[in-house]
């Protein structure tokens, strides 16, 4: 009895290449791109020179006058030998940078120490009267949208054009 109920199911489709009737079908077919449907190698290449045609750098996310004052609090925090000295999440969170550009930079510090501590005798201790500075040049900067934006503030402004 179970036998005769057991042969009365059909069994599920597991694959989207399969087809309903239970044959494989090829990808190709599934995805409606026609049998051996794939880029000419030229046509590849075109688009290829297309985007880096139009392809231009990145904006940064801050000016450089304050990546320049945080890589000098940053080379500050790491020289300091106080027992109170806050954990790297810490300083970076007071900073208003993340925890992973901190340890990208103490990267460099420990590859090439030479070059932030020429920076450090050129520019002197970082005051937070010359990090107020800086940050007031990227928010004018970010206003003229000369800096890449937060993406609250790419929100922010479609709600508003909408």
């Amino acid at each position: 009895m179970e036998g005769i109920i057991c042969q009365q199911f059909r069994p599920a489709v597991l694959s989207p290449l399969e087809s309903a009737r239970g044959s494989r079908a090829s990808l190709a077919t599934h995805l409606n791109l026609g049998e051996g449907h794939m880029p000419s190698y030229e046509s590849s290449m075109r688009n290829l020179a297309k985007a880096k045609a139009r392809w231009h750098p990145p904006r940064p996310w801050r000016s450089s006058q304050e990546s320049q004052m945080i890589r000098r609090y940053v080379f500050q925090w790491l020289t300091c030998r106080d027992r109170n000295r806050p954990s790297g999440r810490a300083w970076a969170r007071q900073l208003g940078i993340s925890h992973t550009w901190l340890q990208k930079l103490l990267r460099q510090f420990l590859a090439n120490p030479s070059e932030i501590q020429r920076e450090v005798r050129r520019c002197g201790d970082p005051t937070f009267a010359q990090l107020n500075r800086a940050q007031v040049h990227t928010r004018r900067m970010r206003e003229l949208e000369e800096l890449r934006g937060s993406r609250l503030a790419k929100i922010a402004k479609f709600l508003r054009t909408s």
